[in-house]
């Protein structure tokens, strides 16, 4: 299976910086409140109310930046502020936690790797207005809709020699190095990147703005 192409490379180059974990450490949230490398994320989890969605799902695959990724994009994007500042007049925090299941994928990513392709992961990120999140409390599961005929945001990665990258674009280039190696969570697999991953943009923000010659 061609999706197994790149897992097997992430161990080795990473293992300096792994966590041990204890048998306790079953779930996405054991493992990730085990780690100091994952505290503002695991805030910004809580404030957008997806703790239970993680707990829910079984079998699924959390793409995490760290607390050094989350501080760089905190710079220029006040709804990732783990700390200080951030929207305080938003309750909703619907960007946020749509953000964050385009880091989230519905099944585990396997290994050994077998091949080095660029591959292209559906994420739960399903584009929709930002309206608020259904009425009943969470945990709040994405379900098919949206504004791509029901199809989820797509997600590359790639392996390039020692290291394996995730939100590249289509020649493999950019996107967040992974830098903590793949860890089975009991519910998931973790796995840490170098920085937050980039929603592609809504095409109706963007669409009318194209020129094109006559």
């Amino acid at each position: 299976m061609r999706l197994r192409a790149f897992i097997f490379f992430l161990v080795p180059f990473v293992s300096s910086r792994s966590v041990q974990f204890d048998i306790s450490s079953t779930t996405l949230v054991d493992a990730l409140s085990a780690d100091p490398d994952y505290t503002s994320l695991l805030r910004l989890l809580q404030r957008a109310k997806l703790i239970p969605t993680l707990n829910k799902l079984n079998g699924s695959t959390l793409f995490a930046p760290t607390n050094d990724a989350i501080k760089h994009h905190s710079s220029s994007n006040s709804d990732w502020s783990a700390e200080g500042l951030y929207h305080v007049d938003d309750n909703v925090q619907e960007r946020l936690r749509q953000e964050l299941f385009y880091h989230l994928l519905n099944y585990s990513l396997p290994e050994p790797p077998q091949e080095l392709d660029l591959q292209v992961l559906k994420t739960l990120h399903f584009p929709t207005p930002l309206d608020p999140p259904p009425s009943e409390p969470p945990p709040w599961i994405p379900v098919p809709g949206g504004t791509l005929g029901g199809e989820p945001q797509r997600l590359r990665i790639v392996s390039q020699g020692p290291d394996a990258r995730v939100g590249v674009d289509a020649f493999g280039t950019g996107g967040a190095k992974i830098v903590k190696g793949r860890l089975d969570a009991g519910n998931g697999v973790l796995l840490g990147i170098s920085a937050v991953l980039s929603v592609p943009p809504d095409l109706g923000q963007w669409y009318p703005t194209l020129q094109f010659n006559s």
